[in-house]
């Protein structure tokens, strides 16, 4: 119970912030980011994943987590935009809201400035990647998207 309510004063802090400042992106993506950032908070197992893995908090889980899926949503077309579209349940809402975050996560470089603007250092996005590509192999993606993401987040 005490975990429960842990978890939701957490997440209530983070969505409550202004999740659009840690990305340094302009008012027309607010509400966009700001359910990325929502829908990041819900995919608890990965985040918890992160945050136990790497040692960091809950909002810097959720957001690097999200600018990298972000990313991946707007470089990914064909068949291994609609396989990492349809992946999981579990990210279903946060694949949904990292395809209308806003555009400038398009690139590493954009993803390794919103990491920093969330505290850490631009190198950690190389330890956020195997992870993350744990999790969605873990959740059926085929080697194929694997391999995508791997090239595409280096």
């Amino acid at each position: 119970m005490k975990k429960l309510a842990l978890t939701l004063i957490t997440a209530s802090l983070v969505i409550s912030s202004p999740s659009y400042a840690l990305f340094g992106l302009g008012d027309k993506d607010t509400d966009a980011v700001t359910k990325l950032a929502t829908q990041a908070q819900s995919s608890s197992e990965l985040v918890n994943s992160l945050k136990d893995q790497l040692g960091v908090s809950t909002e810097q889980a959720a957001g690097g987590a999200g600018a990298l899926l972000a990313m991946a949503s707007n470089q990914l077309s064909g068949t291994s935009g609609k396989e990492f579209s349809g992946l999981s349940s579990n990210l279903s809402g946060l694949l949904n809201s990292a395809k209308s975050a806003s555009s400038s996560l398009d690139s590493m470089a954009a993803v390794k400035t919103a990491f920093e603007k969330l505290g850490l250092d631009s190198s950690m996005v190389e330890q956020y990647v195997p992870i993350i590509l744990d999790y969605l192999g873990d959740e059926g993606a085929s080697s194929d998207l694997l391999g995508s993401l791997t090239s595409l987040w280096k």
